[in-house]
């Protein structure tokens, strides 16, 4: 149930009113049925709604005056009780309430007596009776009522751009170009799925243009390659602002990245072949050998992804498994952790490299290159990068078709434990 009998209600923050966010939000969280309280005549057929809900416990977000997170619901559903109540540093109200059983008709009773204010009036109720408090996270509420308080709100919101897994290249190179473009792109009718294919487009355009002999070609391909690794986080970015993220678009995201590396990789040695293709005739082999690594690791990766830890976000990849009998958790893979790792200093540079072989770095690298036509440089770069990464990739891949067909054979679906 979204609170918004508010005139604010159809205020934007980021692209979207404060009641569609609320809508979203509750979405997220797996909501069955919505329904916005947003005039008389929805107020009017609440009861209703309430009574074909089954049994279905109640989630209400107040979204009609103030920005609202995922955070902010969360924690209600991890709660236990059948008040609960989502509350602020302060111990105050924050604006969501969760209720099962009997508690559910006290919330449709007080909201359909009083729709802009009911919610309040009966969290104040619960907390003075002792119901479950569920301090909210960050990122999660923010007040949307003037025109200061929705420029906040937007500054909070803008701090979902970054992501725990980027890296040095990513944080300090990729995302100040990205962020501003999202902050425009979020104000207009543009999808995230519509930004992907975009940088599908500059991709298999760059990859055309590095094909061909010359360097200008090579160094413009280059460029619009790296114009699409700069507005690859923009779809991300965008999805997570207006909480409209999909399994179909975090798939069409990855599938993307995998596909204009590896057709860069072909383009990068068809572009080496056409100048030294007759006086090294280990070149063409190499394009072959090459793209097989690539789509062996991409192949390996995937399948982990697609079969164990259901994401679709390579940084989730996860190489050595065992197979473990945890007897609080039952029977599931778990990542391999070498007792006690490597020397700090071999610690360092594995750290290093491990930004080196991302995309983002690739595509920069490439620029510098090709503006110096090292085209051999890249082609030679990227071929032990595929190669390496296969030799890595494919024996754990074989590793882990025996520990799936050990799962298949007791029965056991594959999931993934926390080491």
């Amino acid at each position: 149930m979204i609170v918004a009998a508010s005139p604010h209600a159809r205020a934007r923050v980021c692209g979207v009113t404060l009641v569609e966010r609320g809508r979203r939000v509750a979405a997220r969280l797996g909501a069955r049925r919505i329904l916005v309280l947003d005039d008389a005549a929805a107020a009017a057929g609440l009861a209703a709604w309430a009574a074909a809900r089954e049994g279905a416990e109640l989630l209400v977000v107040r979204a009609g005056d103030q920005v609202v997170h995922v955070p902010l619901v969360e924690p209600l559903r991890a709660a236990e009780g059948d008040r609960r109540v989502a509350v602020g540093p302060d111990d105050s109200y924050a604006g969501a309430l969760w209720a099962r059983g009997d508690a559910v008709d006290e919330v449709v009773a007080a909201i359909a007596a009083d729709p802009a204010e009911g919610d309040r009036a009966l969290a104040a109720r619960w907390l003075d009776a002792g119901a479950a408090r569920a301090p909210h996270g960050d990122i999660a509420r923010h007040p949307a009522t003037t025109p200061s308080e929705r420029a906040g709100a937007e500054r909070m919101l803008l701090r979902l751009i970054d992501k725990a897994e980027d890296g040095p290249v990513t944080k300090y190179i990729y995302r100040p170009v990205s962020r501003p473009i999202s902050r425009l792109l979020v104000r207009t009718p543009v999808t995230p799925n519509q930004v992907s294919y975009v940088v599908a487009l500059l991709g298999i355009v760059g990859c055309w243009f590095i094909a061909q002999p010359g360097q200008r070609s090579l160094l413009l391909g280059s460029c619009l390659v790296l114009a699409g690794g700069f507005l690859d986080g923009c779809d991300g970015e965008i999805a997570r602002l207006r909480v409209t993220g999909s399994k179909f678009g975090a798939w069409l995201d990855t599938v993307v990245d995998e596909l204009t590396t590896t057709l860069c990789f072909v383009a990068i040695g068809l572009h080496a072949h056409a100048h030294l293709g007759a006086e090294h005739g280990w070149i063409a082999p190499a394009i072959v050998v090459g793209t097989a690594c690539y789509v062996a690791a991409i192949y390996g990766i995937y399948y982990f992804l697609i079969v164990v830890s259901k994401t679709g976000n390579s940084q989730h990849y996860v190489g050595r498994l065992e197979l473990v009998d945890d007897a609080a958790r039952g029977v599931g893979l778990r990542a391999v952790t070498a007792a006690g790792g490597p020397p700090s200093g071999v610690a360092r540079v594995i750290a290093v490299l491990s930004h080196v072989v991302r995309r983002d770095f690739i595509n920069l690298g490439t620029v510098a290159l090709a503006a110096f036509d090292l085209y051999e440089v890249i082609f030679g770069g990227m071929l032990l990068g595929g190669v390496v990464t296969a030799l890595m990739v494919v024996p754990e891949h074989l590793r882990l078709r025996g520990q799936l067909r050990e799962l298949q054979r007791r029965g056991v679906e594959p999931r993934l434990l926390a080491s």
